[in-house]
């Protein structure tokens, strides 16, 4: 990316004509999209293609895939990982994969571009596992982040969480200094000095606190939850064409999240080895979210989902992401589950 501070508006058409690059390639392209495998007459899995961050709390998709909990369930879980969500979203609009787990903000935007897709589950919280840190020890709290250099990944969970602690500070997003940076390496950046604070998620958050004599968290999601919360999503093609396989992956999360709640360092352990860390340097940071069950989550749609994508939505026209909050009913899709609860 390039190191300079960039507007709203400007990001925002940067994404528009990324996402619609990769559907003209895709569109281009033929044979390169994942269709879902159906069931042959054998009973073989269904392969299921999912976009993803390294994110601990896709952690029950890694646990499935693990103890086998989706072959169980009739499908068979592809993770597809990116490392940044502009990439995992070019993607999906690209037909890379038929599911994709991503930050609500994200999805909004998706929505707002006019991205088709159905959510079917929520997978988590991030309370304190999304946070801004500060490695100078001048910057205290967030009142400090007036003409501070700040690493945020443009368009993400963290983009989010910094303009909301802006606006909760009342600073303005053009008096800070903008450095464009993965969350993956924002951390670093800080540690290193080359920023004063750091905009990142877990695990990068808890590595740039034990390597930075002088980071500390300045500002959580936990100060606004829901704020950062993931859902998982599938195309309304492939649901239509593979609702059985929809259906078994949830069962497969669900098994996963109850697998994790009993034997919760293996199940600790397996997310860490998929993420990169030792399962210690993890210990903190799973505090820090929460993961839904299958019920959990169909309750959560049911009833506090379009609240929270309106109020989402609503903080993201606010500071010019979008331009009105797209209607959430038109992406959200209960049966699913309801049909996963019922099996």
């Amino acid at each position: 990316m390039m190191n300079l501070r960039l507007n709203a508006k400007w990001a925002i058409g940067a994404a528009v004509l990324s996402v619609l690059l990769a559907v003209l390639l895709a569109a281009c392209g033929g044979d390169d999209s994942t269709d879902g495998t159906s069931a042959d007459d054998s009973g073989a899995p269904t392969e299921v293609a999912i976009g993803t961050t390294t994110w601990i709390g896709y952690g029950p998709l890694w646990i499935a895939d693990d103890q086998g909990f989706d072959l169980d369930n009739g499908v068979d879980i592809k993770m597809v990982n990116f490392t940044t969500d502009q990439d995992l979203e070019s993607g999906y609009a690209g037909g890379k994969f038929q599911g994709f787990s991503i930050a609500t903000n994200n999805q909004i935007r998706l929505a707002d571009l006019d991205i088709d897709f159905e959510v079917v589950l929520m997978e988590d919280f991030s309370l304190t596992a999304d946070s801004i840190v500060s490695c100078n020890p001048q910057i205290k709290s967030i009142d400090d982040l007036a003409g501070a250099k700040v690493a945020f990944e443009e368009l993400s969970v963290s983009d989010l969480l910094l303009r909301y602690a802006l606006e909760q500070a009342g600073i303005g997003f053009d008096e800070i200094e903008y450095v464009p940076i993965p969350a993956a390496d924002a951390g670093t950046a800080a540690v290193a000095g080359k920023v004063d604070v750091a905009v990142t998620y877990e695990p990068y958050l808890q590595a740039a606190l034990d390597e930075g004599d002088d980071c500390k968290i300045i500002f959580s999601a936990e100060e606004r939850p829901g704020l950062i919360s993931d859902p998982l999503s599938f195309s309304p093609d492939f649901i239509e064409s593979n609702p059985d396989a929809v259906v078994g992956v949830l069962r497969a999360w669900d098994d996963a999240v109850e697998f994790y709640n009993s034997n919760t360092e293996e199940a600790q352990a397996i997310v860490a080895e998929a993420v990169g860390e030792k399962p210690d340097a993890l210990a903190s940071s799973f505090d820090g979210i929460k993961l839904f069950s299958l019920q959990e989550s169909q309750d959560f749609l049911e009833n506090d989902f379009v609240p929270l994508w309106d109020d989402i939505g609503q903080i993201m026209v606010d500071q010019g992401q979008i331009e009105e909050v797209p209607d959430a009913e038109d992406h959200l899709n209960t049966d699913m589950g309801q049909q996963a609860l019922e099996g």
